[in-house]
């Protein structure tokens, strides 16, 4: 009888065992971004479902349910097997994201986790329980090596037709905007990244380092210059400029106005420069640059001030030290 217990005690730990490494093997992984990661743009999301026999999944953000997507027919096995990967669309700050996956209309498996969207506010700003993450580690490559080319060569990575760049592949969404920078838009990855990097493909220097090795004359123009912007001093390029393109005219990561008060903000609740008689301060938009006569651009911030230095303090673009003789730019009566 002893004997017969024991056997049976055995079997049912081994099927328990057993249970565990099937639920293992079957649990949803979030790829990209990984779990209480943070991210800087919106990029893809990429999951693994680990069970090739789901008919549906959804997706919910902050308590928005998507539809219910096809994950089972053959034509979405044949490209994608047990993958989903989309566009994502997070919101700014903290993004709660559940997966839920369905068989002939049974849920059978759910998973959560939560994203930090910086929305290219600085990470400064990002609470301490988000990591940062990257794709490109040995482990994450190898799901992706049955598709992709995940060892390009210097060739490869500056190939300007697109096709022959595996970098355009996955990274042309960041092409899709009004400004792109000039490396980027010829798809000449390999100016800036390395597949040597670490992690793999980090660009080899950040900021100014790395920038002022295209842009050798903006270097040689600060020197030149009395007072120069802190970031700028400070060699923070990538605090107003996007190392690829984006909406703003000179690939700002906003437009210019909401840039410069994202830092001096307290611009946005105090009378500027002088008081009008409705009492309000000097407009800041809404009329035409001054700097830029005939072309149709909106006065903004660096109607006034150069966004790099100048010769006098609060780098006036006319270089003038008599407040009055900027002023006369549009006010000369």
């Amino acid at each position: 009888m002893r004997c017969r217990r024991l056997k049976h005690t055995a079997l049912v730990s081994l099927v328990l065992v057993l249970l565990s490494v099937i639920n293992a093997v079957a649990a949803i992984e979030f790829v990209y971004p990984a779990p209480f990661s943070w991210v800087a743009k919106p990029g893809h999301m990429i999951v693994k479902f680990n069970q090739v026999n789901i008919t549906a999944a959804r997706i919910t953000l902050n308590g928005l349910a998507s539809e219910m997507i096809d994950v089972g027919s053959p034509e979405y096995l044949k490209l994608f097997q047990d993958y989903f990967i989309a566009q994502s669309l997070w919101d700014n700050g903290r993004n709660n994201l559940t997966i839920d996956l369905f068989r002939s209309g049974q849920r059978i498996e759910s998973a959560s986790t939560t994203i930090y969207y910086t929305g290219g506010d600085s990470t400064s700003r990002v609470p301490p329980e988000f990591s940062s993450n990257t794709l490109h580690t040995p482990d994450k490559e190898r799901m992706c090596l049955p598709c992709h080319n995940m060892n390009p060569t210097p060739a490869q990575m500056n190939s300007n037709v697109e096709k022959n760049n595996p970098c355009f592949g996955c990274h042309k969404k960041m092409l899709s905007v009004k400004y792109v920078h000039g490396p980027a838009g010829t798809y000449s990855c390999g100016y800036c990244h390395s597949n040597k990097g670490t992690p793999k493909h980090a660009v080899p220097k950040r900021g100014a380092a790395l920038c002022y090795e295209c842009h050798a004359d903006m270097a040689l123009q600060l020197k030149k210059r009395s007072f120069v912007h802190g970031p700028v001093e400070a060699g923070m390029c990538e605090a107003c400029h996007d190392s690829h393109g984006s909406g703003s005219e000179s690939q700002l990561i906003k437009p210019v106005n909401e840039l410069c008060i994202s830092c001096h903000g307290h611009i946005r609740t105090t009378a500027h420069v002088v008081r009008i008689p409705t009492g309000e301060g000097h407009p800041l938009s809404g009329k035409p640059d001054p700097a830029k006569k005939g072309t149709g651009r909106e006065m903004s911030c660096i109607s006034c001030h150069n966004p790099h230095g100048g010769d006098v303090r609060y780098f006036f673009v006319n270089a003038a030290e008599d407040r009055m003789a900027l002023c006369q730019m549009c006010h000369n009566k």
